[in-house]
């Protein structure tokens, strides 16, 4: 059962689900708090799908905010204002190096502090970033960018420094430069885009996201192509970033859709608060996502990059103790790195 309350500030999903059992040692009431993105985004689709997947066997609710922007979300989930939310990678990455939205104080100071708080259980490949253009004549490579109006993502939030970085890496183009990079929140940006007042779209997503067919609904787009993987070998050292690919005939609209297409990717992982989730919730998350995966990859067709064979892809976070106990126990060799300093 699916609860949905709309309020003027923002929709609260809550995802209910009775226990199966009556040996949790947490009470089937419980809600659980998580921030996510917009819908239609990866993060939004891991946190719905595994909200109810997660809730359904362990008896808990999950009460969601949508449409925010994860880099604040990190330090709300770091105060113990949230429980647990899918986090970017690279958001991490930022809020350890007091880098990107972090990098002026005093919040350089906090980030470093909450980000003490925080703890993984596992990871995903979860998006690529698809650069988006219904000029498609006049636009079709990542050079034809030069002098052009391109979403780059929202303002404070690390998608855009991504697309920002995937251009430079390809082309050497800087920001307001060689083009003009276009911030606004997900939901203006795709507007934007959509009342044609910008030449490019760039949005991370997970492989045949429903962002893509909306943005079909109003015209044929193209795809750039990064080109040769070469062109992002310094790129992807990053440990939040991949290459990877675009299928061919993966969105209808899609122009040049009769070849794969190199593209550029990002990671994610389910951060906890340590604090708030127990080692025995914790321990319970991990083992249900595992026991149940065929049911999350039913549930979202984006969601079948998430794999028990590699649990620790994107995760440069270090575990939960509940999930150090789990993998312990069906014998996965932990990374040293990913070690919390409780369990040395």
């Amino acid at each position: 059962m699916i609860n949905v309350i709309r309020s003027n500030v923002c929709v609260l999903a809550l995802i209910s689900m009775l226990a199966l059992g009556t040996t949790s040692a947490f009470s089937k009431d419980r809600i659980l708090r998580a921030d996510t993105g917009s819908p239609g985004g990866s993060a939004h689709t891991a946190t719905v799908v595994l909200g109810k997947v997660l809730g359904s066997k362990l008896g808990f609710t999950l009460q969601v905010n949508d449409k925010q922007t994860l880099t604040r979300s990190a330090l709300k989930l770091g105060r113990g204002q949230l429980d647990w939310f899918p986090f970017p990678t690279t958001v991490y990455f930022l809020m350890t190096k007091g880098k990107g939205p972090y990098k002026k104080e005093p919040m350089k100071t906090k980030a470093l502090e909450l980000s003490k708080n925080l703890r993984s259980i596992w990871g995903w490949s979860a998006n690529i970033f698809h650069f988006v253009t219904f000029k498609t004549d006049e636009i079709k490579t990542f050079q034809d960018l030069k002098g052009k109006s391109i979403y780059t993502g929202p303002p404070s939030g690390a998608a855009a420094v991504i697309s920002e970085s995937i251009i430079k890496a390809v082309t050497g183009y800087k920001p307001n430069v060689d083009y003009k990079a276009v911030r606004l929140p997900w939901g203006g940006g795709l507007q934007a885009m959509l009342d044609g007042k910008l030449d490019v779209f760039a949005r991370p997503c997970a492989l045949g996201c429903a962002i893509l067919d909306q943005l079909g609904m109003k015209s044929k787009y193209r795809l750039l192509d990064v080109g040769q993987e070469s062109a992002l070998k310094k790129w992807s050292k990053h440990p939040a970033r991949v290459i990877d690919k675009i299928p061919a005939g993966v969105y209808k609209a899609q122009v040049n859709n009769d070849k794969n297409l190199v593209g550029a990717g990002t990671t994610f992982l389910i951060a906890l608060n340590k604090t708030n989730i127990s080692n025995d919730l914790a321990y319970k998350m991990t083992k249900a996502t595992w026991d149940n995966l065929d049911e999350i990859h039913k549930s979202a067709k984006t969601l079948a990059t998430i794999k028990k064979e590699t649990p620790f892809t994107g995760v440069n976070m270090p575990l939960h103790m509940g999930a150090v106990k789990y993998y312990r126990e069906v014998g996965i060799k932990i990374p040293k790195r990913l070690l919390p300093p409780e369990a040395k």
